[in-house]
């Protein structure tokens, strides 16, 4: 059931087109789950143009010029003490799925992501639409690459550069939310100075982005598995892939966050 909806999810990855008019030079950007991975992508594909910051750290904040809330469901409730704070101060943005949520109806400008389902899921199609609707808002283009799956075995560690951190932050997340499971992710030249000592019996997958040090750690670790992708939406592809591949090797049609009830009932009390 959950491997074909995420297989089926996959194949649409490369048609989402998102409709966007507006665009932003700058600005602070937030976002939590998915979102935040989305947050940092763009930090570091931007080139530091959009800063991004973890919402309720957001809250101690004096206000941005222009702050873009970035949440698919415009469901969690530190988005709307941001607009408590900021609304008047700062000119707000909410990209977002959910078009009638209070949030979007607050803001100044909404950006819709395109992206439905029809069953709960953990966030895989929602964040490449989440990611392309940002490209636009922000004016980034990137070369259309194809992903291929690679190996993740258990207790993946996700290692990206710039932009590619941010989809390595993803690719943990899915790791928690899919399998219940220990994974980490870290910046490429933080990676090299303490946490990879962590990861012997682990596979290390790097998410590249055509650089020398990285074909060079590489060679130089043999648990390593560099992507052939260089660009960050079609490392996200890959990371999609490898996911689907790895719960057919485990014979894993869960979806574990769903199932841990105690959980999954604190984190919804938590956030919403």
């Amino acid at each position: 059931m959950f491997i074909e909806a995420l297989e089926e999810e996959a194949k649409r990855i490369r048609d989402v087109r998102p409709n966007v008019s507006i665009s932003l030079e700058d600005g602070v950007i937030t976002g939590a789950g998915d979102s935040y991975a989305s947050c940092l992508a763009l930090e570091g594909i931007s080139r530091g143009r959009f800063r991004c910051v973890n919402p309720y750290d957001l809250l101690e904040w004096d206000p941005p010029h222009i702050l873009v809330i970035v949440s698919v469901s415009g469901r969690p409730i530190v988005y709307q003490w941001l607009l408590d704070k900021f609304s008047g101060r700062s000119k707000i943005y909410v990209v977002t799925a959910n078009t009638e949520s209070r949030i979007a109806k607050q803001a100044n400008e909404v950006v819709e992501i395109p992206y439905t389902s029809k069953i709960q899921l953990p966030g895989t199609l929602s964040f490449v639409s989440t990611l392309k609707t940002l490209y636009a808002l922000a004016g980034i283009d990137e070369r259309d690459e194809k992903g291929a799956p690679l190996s993740l075995g258990h207790e993946p560690f996700f290692v990206g550069r710039a932009g590619n951190y941010g989809i390595a932050y993803f690719a943990s997340l899915k790791m928690f939310e899919i399998f219940g499971e220990v994974s980490n992710a870290e910046r490429f030249e933080q990676f090299l100075h303490s946490p990879v000592f962590s990861t012997e019996n682990r596979m290390v997958i790097l998410l590249s982005s055509g650089n020398d040090r990285e074909k060079r750690l590489a060679s130089e670790m043999k648990n390593v598995s560099l992507t052939e992708c260089t660009t960050l939406l079609c490392n996200t592809e890959s990371v999609i892939l490898s996911l689907i591949q790895e719960m057919k090797v485990r014979k894993w049609d869960r979806i574990y966050y769903l199932e841990n009830k105690n959980i999954l009932r604190t984190s919804s009390n938590m956030i919403y």
